[in-house]
C-alpha cells in the first residue's frame, strides 16, 4: 500500500505533557489506536490530526519522502476529517449546506465546484453505495443519527479527504448501527481513503482495524497485528485462525525476504561484519573465544551500541533508540541460561506468569485480560502440562526452563532471534531439544542468528534434517 504519512521516533507536546507517539498511515488501511486514558492520551492522539498536539522531535515523511514537521502538520490538517460525537443541530442547515460547506479541507476549491459535483454520476453512485437516500434540501437536524454519520463519511469522500479519523462513535451508535456505519467506512477504504479509529471498545477495534497501536503511559507501546500471535492462539483478540501448537514434520524453505542485515557493523575490538539473514533461516556465526558473542551481548542487552555501520530489520534501519525499544518485542536475545539476570524468564514466577508477562502488554492492560490468560494457558498446554504451567519456575528442571524460554519467543514471534552460545554446558539430549525449538522458531518466520562454537559436533550429533537444511554459515 502507498504510504501517506509517517512520523517515527517522535516526541509530541499536548497541554504541557510529553508524548512519544509514532504514526504510520498508508492509503486504504484502517488503523486502531487504543489508549489507557481517553481524556489524556486519547486527546493527544486526536490532536495530531487537528493541530493541537505539536511534534517537537522526530522524522516525518509524506508519500514516502522526507518532509519537514510543519509541512506534515499542515498536510494532516488539510487532508484529515475528524468524525466524532459533535453533531450540527442548527435547524436552518440543510444536507446540501453541510456537504458543500468549505472547511479546512480545500481539495475542491470553490462552492461552485462543489455544487457541480453534487449532480455528477459518481456522487449519486457513492450515495447509493452508502445507502443514503436523502433530499439535498432536507434539514440536517432531523436526520436519524446513523444517516447523519453516514453523511459525514460521504462528505469526507466528497471533499477529497485522504484520512478519516473516527473518534469514539461506539459510545453513541448502537451495535447494528456501528456495523452499517463501518460498511460505509469500508467502501471509502476501497477508494483509497485511510481510516483511523480512536476508541476504547476492543471488540470493535479488532473487528475492523488492520492493525492496532496501543498507547500506554503517554507512549506508543506496541503495534498489534492480526497475525502477530499466529493461528488460533489468541482468538480473544478477534481473529479466527487455525489452531497452532508446535507442529511436527518438515518445514518449507526459508522465504526470500531478508529479515535482518548488517553493513560494516563494527563492535569494539572486532572487524566489520556484513551479512543478511532471511526469514526462516538459521544463520550461524563461529566464535571460539567468546569475544564476538560478548560484544553482541553488550550491544543488544547492555545498550553499549555499535561503533560504525548500519543494521536493518525487516526493511527498517535501526538506531540505538530502536535497539532499546525493540528489545524483547521485535528483537529477542536467548542465552544458555534462561533465568534472570540477563535471561528471559523470572525464576520466582510461574510458567504461565512468565508467558503472560510478555504477551499481555501487546494487547494493553484493559484488553480482556482473564480471557487472554485462559487462551495462553490452553495453547501452552499443548506443549507443557497445565499442572507444570502453574508451578514456579524454581521447581522446573533446567531443560524444561530452556524449552519454555524458547517457547516464549515462539509465541511472541520477534523478527530476529539472537541465540548466544545456546549449546554451552548442555547435555546432548538437551541440545536436541534446543535444535528442535530453533527450528520451530524459524518456521514462524523469524530470522535466527546463532553465535556459538563447535557447530560441527552439533551437526554431526543431530538427526534433525530440517535444522541442517535451514542452517547457513556466516563469515566472521
Amino acid at each position: 500500500m502507498e504510504e501517506l504519512v509517517r512520523m517515527i521516533n517522535s516526541d509530541f507536546r499536548y497541554k504541557g505533557q510529553r508524548y512519544q507517539l509514532d504514526l504510520e498511515i498508508s492509503r486504504g488501511e484502517c488503523i486502531g489506536i487504543y489508549v489507557d486514558d481517553h481524556m489524556t492520551a486519547g486527546s493527544a492522539c486526536h490532536g495530531i490530526f487537528n493541530g493541537s498536539t505539536v511534534m517537537q522531535r522526530g522524522k516525518s515523511f509524506l508519500h514516502g519522502k522526507r518532509a519537514g514537521i510543519q509541512k506534515v502538520e499542515e498536510w494532516l490538517q488539510q487532508s484529515c476529517v475528524i468524525i466524532d460525537k459533535h453533531r450540527f443541530t442548527e435547524k436552518a442547515l440543510t444536507v446540501q449546506d453541510y456537504v458543500i460547506a468549505l472547511d479546512a479541507n480545500q481539495h475542491i476549491y470553490t462552492i461552485t465546484d462543489r455544487q457541480k459535483k453534487m449532480y455528477e454520476k459518481s456522487t449519486a453512485d457513492m450515495m447509493q453505495r452508502m445507502g443514503l437516500r436523502l433530499d439535498w434540501k432536507q434539514s440536517l437536524a432531523v436526520l436519524p443519527i446513523l444517516d447523519y454519520y453516514k453523511l459525514s463519511l460521504f462528505k469526507a469522500w466528497f471533499a477529497g479527504s485522504e484520512i478519516i479519523v473516527v473518534d469514539r462513535l461506539t459510545e453513541i451508535l448502537r451495535g447494528p448501527d456501528v456495523v452499517e456505519f463501518m460498511k460505509c467506512v469500508q467502501v471509502l477504504q476501497e477508494q483509497g481513503i485511510a481510516v483511523v479509529l480512536l476508541d476504547m471498545d476492543e471488540d470493535y477495534m479488532f473487528a475492523y482495524a488492520d492493525h492496532i497501536d496501543v498507547v500506554r503511559e503517554q507512549q506508543l507501546c506496541y503495534h498489534l497485528y492480526p497475525e502477530e500471535y499466529g493461528d488460533k492462539l489468541f482468538q480473544v483478540l478477534g481473529w479466527e485462525q487455525e489452531r497452532s501448537g508446535l507442529q511436527s514434520g518438515q518445514g518449507g524453505d526459508a522465504d526470500s525476504r531478508t529479515m535482518f542485515s548488517v553493513r560494516e557493523f563494527t563492535l569494539s575490538g572486532l572487524s566489520p561484519m556484513n551479512f543478511e539473514i532471511r526469514a526462516g533461516e538459521i544463520a550461524f556465526l563461529q566464535d571460539d573465544n567468546y569475544r564476538t558473542g560478548s560484544s553482541i551481548r553488550a550491544c543488544f542487552l547492555d545498550h553499549i551500541g555499535w561503533q560504525a555501520g548500519s543494521l536493518q530489520l525487516n526493511g527498517k534501519y535501526l538506531d540505538r533508540y530502536d535497539l532499546r525499544h525493540f528489545l524483547g518485542k521485535k528483537i529477542a536475545v536467548q542465552t544458555a541460561m534462561p533465568d534472570r539476570h540477563g535471561g528471559v524468564l523470572f525464576d520466582n514466577l510461574t510458567a504461565l506468569e512468565n508467558l503472560t508477562l510478555g504477551l499481555l502488554p501487546k494487547a494493553g492492560k484493559r484488553l480482556m485480560r482473564k480471557r487472554m490468560i485462559q487462551n495462553i494457558l490452553q495453547e501452552a498446554s499443548t506443549v507443557f502440562s497445565e499442572k507444570e504451567l502453574l508451578k514456579p519456575l524454581s521447581e522446573w528442571p533446567l531443560a524444561e526452563r530452556l524449552r519454555l524460554s524458547y517457547y516464549k519467543w515462539y509465541l511472541l514471534r520477534p523478527d530476529l532471534l539472537i541465540c548466544l552460545f545456546p549449546f554451552a554446558g548442555q547435555e546432548s539430549i538437551h541440545r536436541e531439544m534446543i535444535i528442535d525449538m530453533l527450528v520451530q522458531c524459524a518456521r514462524r518466520g523469524m530470522a535466527v542468528w546463532m553465535v556459538s562454537s563447535n557447530i560441527d559436533v552439533i551437526c554431526e550429533g543431530t538427526e534433525n534434517l530440517e535444522f541442517l537444511e535451514r542452517l547457513r554459515f556466516l563469515s566472521s
